[in-house]
């Protein structure tokens, strides 16, 4: 998946900011900053390990494969927790003779769960970041005409 931008901030000798238009693929995946809540362009750290500097116009890339696994993981883990929660419990509680608000209870067990999984992305953020899997890379420097 490539894109292109400009590099518009060098945090340090291998990593960059760079505004590029969204990517509906990439839409609020929680690594960008938007630039305005109206806007459609975007702030993204990218992988700058081939020395871009601060206006160059810039294509990056991102394999296809990481940009699934990353959607994965933010969207449909916590979408399956909070179904198997609430279902689950649901019909753990009535086999067990629950006589309570059981909708109530299993929708808040469902949403603990939910919740437990954005705890744990929030937890190996650092773990995502420094692996430098999902962040995007700098693979050519675009001369303008």
């Amino acid at each position: 998946m490539n894109q292109d931008g400009y590099i518009v901030e060098i945090i340090d000798e291998d990593t960059a900011i760079m505004r590029m238009m969204r990517m509906s693929a990439w839409s609020k995946c929680g690594k960008c900053m938007t630039v305005s809540s109206e806007s459609e362009e975007i702030l993204v750290e990218v992988d700058n390990t081939i020395g871009a500097k601060v206006g160059d116009h810039v294509m990056v890339s991102m394999e296809h494969i990481n940009v699934m696994k990353a959607t994965f993981l933010v969207y449909v883990i916590p979408m399956i927790l909070l179904i198997v929660g609430i279902v689950g419990s649901y019909y753990a509680l009535n086999a067990i003779g629950f006589t309570g608000a059981t909708e109530i209870v299993a929708a808040v067990i469902g949403i603990a769960l939910m919740g437990l999984s954005y705890i744990y992305l929030k937890i190996n953020d650092k773990k995502f970041k420094e692996s430098r899997e999902y962040v995007p890379v700098v693979t050519k420097i675009l001369f303008d005409l």
